[in-house]
């Protein structure tokens, strides 16, 4: 009995260590668990225009029986990783209606962006966050 825990547990813990595969369709990074609440995101995509900016769309839906204004916030970021400064970066509220999808778009602020990562937050509770790795 003890033999077969032991298995189990190599099997956790080597399992754990695998690692995730390449999708070479897939441009979002989850970095943690959007499910949590009833506000639930179920697709993030980014592209870059032929203009040279960053577009950023998000969809998501409202699963609870209550209307709730969400607050989201897009960071940009250049292809060395640094944070891209600008007054586009601050909170701005979108409306998510009892059991109703929502959407979310954001435009880089210049063309120097190469990735974003999205905030979601509901009554000063971070709910979402999602990264967009730029591959």
């Amino acid at each position: 009995m003890r033999f077969i825990g032991y298995i189990a547990f190599l099997v956790l813990i080597f399992g754990g260590c695998a690692k995730e595969p390449k999708m070479n369709d897939s441009i979002v990074k989850v970095i943690s668990n959007c499910g949590n609440s009833d506000i639930v995101v179920s697709d993030i995509k980014g592209r870059k225009k032929s203009d040279g900016f960053m577009q950023a769309q998000v969809i998501g839906e409202n699963r609870s029986d209550s209307y709730q204004l969400l607050e989201y916030q897009v960071i940009w970021f250049d292809k060395e990783g640094f944070k891209i400064e600008s007054i586009l970066s601050k909170w701005q509220t979108v409306p998510s209606y009892a059991n109703q999808p929502f959407q979310i778009n954001a435009t880089s602020p210049n063309t120097k962006a190469t990735t974003f990562r999205l905030y979601i937050k509901s009554q000063k509770e971070v709910i979402c966050e999602e990264q967009y790795d730029g591959q």
